[in-house]
């Protein structure tokens, strides 16, 4: 019999959003029901992801949810959320990131419907942990989406390691349509452009990544920078944007429409985040053959093996970071390399397909089939 998930997802955002579309396009041998929120009330809305989820095969049950835990319509969604899993009556129930965590597992109480967990990076607030602590004896299994993340949620005590299960994110491996990025912004074919595509949140540090970039044009003059995302820091990236000294030489855009085509237009992708789960834009930019230097932070540290097919520099350190950068910009050679090997790495153990594969034969035997 073809098993059944019922999956509960708040953060209809960014990689969140994205993770999930690919668990119900790739997870081929079950029959997928996901309940989101219309909109995400206090974060931002993929207005497409509800679509993509639809046309990917997914039964949609929208029910209102908050990205605040305390908030009294939580609450009521719980309730209702309940009720739908007992009419519903799904082999699994699988809750994605904080809040659809903590409603999945709450409704899933009492129903005898085994609850899986994917946290999709682990909360860094104190109060967080010692909620995802009590949550751990409703957790059948936590599903950890790098190794580095279930090392951290094992240390923390949020699981056991006899309930931890790893299944890295993946990607395509074929490559999406290009996006003349240079041509867009005037930059001509041999100048030397570093790039990073993150949301701007205390969780990707773009500060960090401006502070680095400063440093970099100070070495090389000619040198160009790229940041493609918006969000909550725009502020402050704009006071460091103007204490940089950069200029014309730095580009943002707060939007591009299939970024991902703009990656090997890069001669070094960077991501200077402080903590991820398992981070896309590392492995498109390295399926692009573009050499990537990354925080050594949890998450993104398993894209990599630094040295072979990325570099890996301390996190909250734009020196390091712009020395790394710097390197590689003065040495084709060593960047062809890198993004060589980081494309093999990719095709090895960050395919969709892999993904699906371990999905599916989770779900298979949490549902005991």
């Amino acid at each position: 019999m073809t098993v059944r998930v019922l999956h509960v997802l708040e953060a209809l955002e960014g990689g969140t959003a994205r993770h999930l579309v690919d668990v119900v396009r790739h997870a081929r041998s079950v029959v997928h029901e996901v309940v989101l929120p219309p909109s995400r009330v206090g974060g931002i809305t993929d207005p497409a992801a509800t679509d993509r989820l639809r046309a990917a095969g997914a039964t949609i049950h929208l029910l209102p949810m908050r990205r605040t835990p305390w908030s009294p319509r939580n609450g009521e969604s719980l309730a209702r959320l309940a009720r739908l899993v007992r009419a519903r009556r799904p082999d699994v129930v699988h809750g994605h990131s904080s809040i659809g965590g903590l409603l999945a597992r709450l409704g899933a109480v009492g129903t005898g419907r085994p609850c899986l967990y994917t946290p999709n990076g682990i909360t860094q607030v104190r109060a967080g942990v010692v909620v995802e602590r009590r949550l751990r004896r409703f957790t059948h299994r936590f599903v950890a989406v790098s190794a580095s993340e279930g090392e951290l949620a094992v240390e923390l005590g949020l699981i056991g390691s006899d309930r931890l299960v790893v299944i890295p994110n993946g990607i395509e491996l074929e490559a999406p349509p290009p996006v003349p990025l240079r041509a867009r912004l005037g930059i001509d074919a041999g100048v030397p452009l570093v790039g990073t595509i993150a949301r701007l949140v205390p969780q990707k540090a773009p500060e960090d990544f401006v502070a680095a970039c400063a440093l970099v044009g100070a070495a090389l003059p000619d040198a160009h920078f790229v940041l493609i995302g918006g969000g909550e820091l725009q502020a402050q990236v704009d006071a460091a944007l103007q204490a940089s000294g950069l200029g014309a030489r730095f580009h943002q855009l707060e939007s591009l429409p299939g970024a991902a085509g703009a990656l090997g237009e890069f001669d070094v992708f960077t991501l200077s985040s402080r903590f991820e789960g398992g981070p896309y834009a590392p492995l498109e930019a390295m399926r692009a053959r573009t050499a990537v230097v990354l925080t050594d932070c949890v998450g993104s540290r398993d894209a990599v093996e630094h040295g072979t097919s990325g570099l890996l520099v301390p996190v909250g350190d734009p020196a390091a970071l712009a020395t790394a950068v710097v390197e590689l910009l003065c040495a084709a050679e060593r960047r062809r390399q890198l993004a060589a090997a980081g494309r093999a790495r990719v095709e090895e153990r960050f395919t969709v397909e892999l993904m699906g594969a371990r999905l599916d034969e989770l779900y298979t035997t949490v549902a005991g089939r």
